[in-house]
């Protein structure tokens, strides 16, 4: 078990260095300007349809497939599994069509507020990122069935491939503008799906082979979706809580979305790698302890997790505060010159404040799973996106395009604060804590 974690923790971070490759020829090349605004613009709507449909599968086919597996009959596992396959790839086949079919409409709702400029971008890179959601939906049902199989080192090293293709395809080409850049996000992620391909054909997995009934079909899907249902309103409100800044940011003129992007790409990687990639560890840690009903070491848990975040969040303020825009300018260079340094910087200082609230949430929202109670990972799901859109209201006006990172650090806070309080519910099984 130490040794897999180990494995998908080394590649984990791999995988990070990866895709800050592929930012760092990004920055270079197109710096903080409408190219880069429309191709963020472009990937948010595929981003946010994969990510609720993989957290509904995620949460329904586990238990479903444990079932099946239990009663020992090998053959019925295997069709569920192709059909599961199968049926993601048709779906998601369908909704990159609709999404193309449907891109004046989609281009005038993601970029109302955008300059001519965005928006050109936007409509010349949206129909390519529409192929995401098909792509993403294939690669994360071979996620999850090479987990079931223990090959986790396959599905966590495939991304490693892709930012390495992207950034290779810059340097290559940088001649080649939106189309190289946009073009090499959906090959990179369909070599990482044709890896995750492979893995599961390695393991025995047979692609075309018999399937469920219709009528078991339909019993075995609407059993997985009723299960996934219970945290569809989480998936939904955590998937909103990151798509709509950038959207919100369209007003502020050329360069607000992908200033944001550059921040919060830099943002969500520290906290990855802080808290993601031990989350395995965590949740496991925490489901013994709920098992043994251990509140005193339960309580020692989040006590050093409280106490390591605070740490963690001081020292990184005060360094994005003091090195960020000099470094960020040091690194990447070209086009991203001392104005899109400081730009970002500011973005990235503000996500900063809100890091170590960002953090305990999401040690909270593991205890939640070791308790069973996804229902209160929809709760502060749902309070996060509220007061992310009361306190961007509230200031959009004052602090201008700072209000989105602003915005997103205060939903941070008032979440954990929120889960403080679950933890002192007297009822239901929750910790007294």
């Amino acid at each position: 078990m130490r040794k897999q974690l180990a494995i998908i923790s080394i590649l984990t971070i791999a995988s990070q260095l990866a895709a800050f490759l592929k930012l760092w020829f990004t920055a270079r090349i197109f710096g903080v300007g409408p190219e880069m605004d429309g191709y963020s613009l472009s990937i948010i709507l595929p981003t946010m349809v994969a990510g609720v449909a993989a957290g509904v599968l995620q949460t329904g086919l586990f238990p479903v497939r444990a079932k099946l597996n239990v009663a020992g009959n090998h053959a019925e596992v295997s069709a569920f599994e192709r059909s599961v396959l199968l049926g993601m790839a048709g779906l998601g086949g369908v909704v990159s069509l609709v999404l193309v079919l449907g891109s004046p409409f989609v281009l005038d709702e993601l970029a109302a507020s955008a300059p001519a400029s965005v928006r050109t971008s936007l409509a010349f890179a949206f129909p390519f990122a529409a192929t995401l959601v098909m792509l993403n939906f294939i690669g994360d049902s071979c996620g999850y069935l090479l987990a079931m199989r223990n090959r986790f080192a396959i599905a966590a090293a495939a991304p490693v491939a892709n930012g390495l293709l992207g950034a290779s395809l810059l340097a290559a080409w940088p001649e080649g503008g939106l189309l190289n850049l946009i073009g090499g996000t959906v090959l990179g992620l369909a070599l990482q799906v044709s890896i995750c391909l492979w893995g599961l054909k390695s393991t025995g997995f047979a692609f075309f082979d018999e399937l469920p009934s219709w009528e078991k079909t339909k019993q075995l899907w609407w059993e997985m979706l009723s299960l996934g249902g219970w945290i569809l309103p989480g998936v939904v409100f955590s998937n909103l809580v990151v798509s709509l800044p950038p959207l919100w940011a369209t007003k502020y003129g050329e360069g607000a979305v992908s200033a944001f992007g550059y921040a919060y790409r830099l943002h969500s990687s520290a906290l990855q790698l802080l808290v993601i990639a031990s989350s395995t560890v965590i949740l496991a840690r925490f489901s013994d302890l709920v098992a043994q009903n251990d509140v005193a070491a339960v309580r020692r848990i989040l006590v050093k997790a409280g106490l390591a975040s605070a740490v963690i969040g001081v020292f990184g303020v005060f360094m994005v505060w003091a090195l960020g825009a000099v470094s960020l300018e040091w690194l990447f260079g070209g086009r991203f010159d001392a104005a899109a340094a400081a730009r970002v910087s500011s973005h990235w200082l503000l996500l900063t404040l809100g890091l170590p609230f960002a953090m305990v949430g999401n040690v909270f929202a593991k205890l939640w799973q070791a308790q069973k109670r996804p229902q209160l990972i929809s709760i502060m799901a749902g309070m996060s996106l509220s007061a992310l859109m009361f306190f961007y209201w509230a200031t959009k006006y004052s602090f201008q395009e700072l209000s989105l990172p602003a915005s997103i650090s205060v939903s941070a806070f008032l979440v954990a604060m929120v889960g403080v309080c679950f933890l002192n519910v007297k009822n239901n099984n929750y910790f007294k804590i």
